[in-house]
């Protein structure tokens, strides 16, 4: 199996890099205590500023250039005859022309809208006082690689995510609804067809180490946009995807913080709130977790004894009993330490406030995270969900894809 256990083997690491190591890599940084959704940037971070932009005013991101923060928007254009994909840049368009890209009304051009997002190596530190996040764009001593950019043994440069959620007919792109009331098989199937996968755990959570330092917030709502998290709102399925193509930036919403609307993270628009998000290559069993390289997933699993034959157990079990209960403390597992999840700790020992709450049950689950339009304020990048049974679908539950 191709997860990442433990460190990289320096063995592998080329020897210019080796020579390199802590020689002007820079390191940027965020500290939280247990008291707090505020953090403080540290290192090469501390310095470094970043305000949410709308429709009329772009924000300050002095993030945006500097790896492994410099996300970038693509179409990948999927050949069927020969099963590849072309990658085509919107720096190199006119934001007319990329409009009519990200609609699909081009006239020669017909791809996925997606976020190239580069490599990176982290630190997690955490600590009785809280929790340290620290990522680098080139390996240093002491750091492991994301684990989305290096799984199977191969560390790829760059990866992608959807920049709108999945739409129908499969699409990605600008003005099509969300397609929701399908179950993950189903979804993993028909993205395999264009080789692409249901987002993963470690593509969610090596996002979201990238927030934490760019955000200096463990409560995205409050910082970025609240999101399309109104509980009166209407059904996913009827909303359209691209309200957020004209914000002045990588991270925000068209108008306020607090308005009901999609929320633009690093490109990406709604990857919490609006609707759950299925995460693929990851099932839970009496909220003991379960992990399996994406990749290598054909169909869910149907009982325990499927997990127990080709995945991989997390030590730490999920803390028991979640319904719509604030997260007040997140695990720190020894081997998967990029893993964020509510963790079976005294309830009254914090480690993290995000404002984020978690469902969970016993039987075998699948899960889903971020929230959805019916959970307002307990949306967001720590909102965990692993209490829907393998197979379920629904009006809120539709996703993100990655390759």
């Amino acid at each position: 199996m191709g997860l990442l256990i433990g460190n990289i083997p320096n063995t592998i690491l080329p020897e210019q890099v080796k020579q390199a190591v802590n020689e002007d890599i820079p390191m940027y940084g965020v500290k939280f205590s247990s008291s707090s959704t505020v953090g403080t940037r540290t290192y090469d971070a501390a310095h470094l500023n970043w305000s949410r932009s709308s429709n009329s005013q772009a924000g300050e991101d002095d993030f945006k250039d500097l790896a492994p923060f410099n996300v970038k928007e693509v179409c990948r254009v999927w050949n069927s005859t020969n099963n590849t994909a072309s990658y085509l840049y919107k720096t190199d368009y006119s934001d007319a022309e990329w409009q009519t890209i990200r609609n699909g009304t081009h006239a020669t051009i017909d791809g996925d809208i997606m976020i190239e997002v580069p490599e990176f190596w982290y630190r997690r530190v955490s600590t009785a006082e809280g929790l340290e996040i620290i990522v680098a764009p080139e390996y240093k001593v002491g750091f492991t690689p994301d684990p989305w950019h290096y799984e199977k043994g191969v560390h790829h440069q760059k990866r992608y995510i959807s920049k709108y959620p999945i739409g129908q007919n499969y699409k990605i792109r600008s003005g099509i609804a969300p397609l929701t009331n399908t179950n993950m098989n189903t979804f993993r199937t028909n993205l395999r067809a264009k080789a692409l996968n249901m987002i993963s755990a470690p593509a969610w959570y090596s996002l979201t180490m990238l927030m934490l330092v760019k955000y200096a917030s463990t409560d995205v709502q409050a910082t970025v946009s609240a999101g399309r998290s109104d509980d009166d709102i209407m059904e996913p399925s009827v909303q359209v995807t691209g309200s957020t193509d004209s914000i002045l930036g990588l991270d925000g919403s068209a108008t306020s913080i607090a308005t009901n609307e999609e929320a633009l993270t690093f490109g990406v628009e709604s990857f919490y709130g609006d609707c759950w998000k299925y995460v693929d290559g990851c099932f839970l069993y009496d909220n003991m977790i379960y992990l399996k390289d994406v990749e290598d997933v054909t169909s869910d699993p149907t009982s325990l004894a499927d997990l127990q034959a080709s995945y991989t157990q997390v030590a730490t079990p999920v803390l028991a009993g979640g319904n719509n209960t604030p997260i007040s403390s997140i695990a720190n597992d020894t081997i998967y330490d990029w893993l964020f999840y509510p963790s079976n700790a005294d309830g009254s020992s914090k480690t993290i406030v995000c404002n984020d709450d978690f469902w969970s049950a016993s039987g075998l689950r699948l899960l889903l995270l971020g929230g959805d339009a019916w959970h307002g304020a307990s949306d967001g990048i720590f909102c965990w969900g692993s209490y829907d049974v393998v197979g379920h679908s629904g009006v809120s539950v539709g996703g993100l894809a990655v390759c």
